[in-house]
């Protein structure tokens, strides 16, 4: 006859000799068992990468810019389309929207907002260097049967929140081989109601850009179906600065060596 007494010291036993886990907790993306992306560094090899400048106003951004960032009256904005044949995530197309700031006197390219279509280099944005990256469709057309190149972001699908437009004037000499410095807010939100962020930080990226073949001419950039979801459209155009189209372009992002606790 089974008693409580016995039940009671099986359940101890068997307690004390539970077995634990075997895998071991390091840097790599979770799941652990199958990261959806690299750690270790991220590299890019894109057909084609428009890049469209602008200036705006301070008032017409600066509630989109964090307030221990520094603004110039008349910000300069980037708006830039790119076409990733292959990358360490595989292939996909990314529109990228940027303000120039300032903190602690260093300049970089603050990211607004960046929409994309591969779930992969969305997880890894967001959770390792702060990117603010969402899962949209992303389109650039290369041949439209006139002067202009072409490309546009839905968000969502079928919701056009931005169009771009570029007419190439001349063909630049040599090659391009730039760095652009940036700068993305991490936050992760604390899973405790009524607590601060358990990461708030600004971390710095540095994305370098090579290409054999760089265009120059004008730019254009309308939204003709604007989302309070999606608010670039309140960053207004004021002036259009030159506009480039790079060709047989590779990208690589530098991890950082510091980020910025706030």
């Amino acid at each position: 006859m089974v008693t409580n007494k016995h039940w009671l010291l099986y359940n101890l036993f068997s307690t004390l000799n539970m077995p634990f886990g075997s895998l071991s907790v390091s840097n790599t993306a979770i799941p652990q068992y199958a990261p959806p992306y690299p750690v270790d560094g991220s590299d890019y090899t894109s057909d084609n990468v428009l890049i469209v400048n602008y200036q705006t106003t301070a008032h017409c951004v600066r509630h989109l810019v964090p307030d221990m960032l520094e603004l110039e009256d008349e910000p300069h904005v980037s708006v830039m389309i790119l076409q990733h044949s292959m990358t360490s995530f595989g292939p996909y197309n990314e529109y990228v929207h940027s303000v120039k700031v300032k903190y602690n006197g260093d300049t970089f390219d603050y990211f607004l907002s960046l929409i994309l279509d591969n779930d992969s280099p969305i997880l890894c944005g967001r959770e390792q260097f702060g990117f603010p990256k969402k899962l949209g469709a992303v389109t650039l057309v290369p041949t439209t049967r006139s002067t202009v190149v072409h490309g546009y972001v839905e968000r969502p699908a079928g919701q056009k929140v931005i169009e771009v437009g570029f007419q190439p004037e001349h063909k630049v000499e040599g090659r391009i081989d730039k760095t652009i410095p940036g700068l993305n807010l991490r936050v992760i939100p604390s899973v405790v109601p009524g607590q601060s962020p358990s990461v708030k930080e600004l971390v710095p990226v540095d994305i370098r850009m090579e290409a054999n073949e760089v265009w120059q001419g004008s730019g254009s950039i309308c939204f003709p179906e604007p989302s309070k979801f999606d608010p670039m459209h309140q960053v207004k155009v004021l002036r259009y600065g030159i506009a480039t189209l790079l060709r047989n372009a590779s990208l690589t992002i530098r991890l950082p060596t510091k980020v910025f606790q706030l």
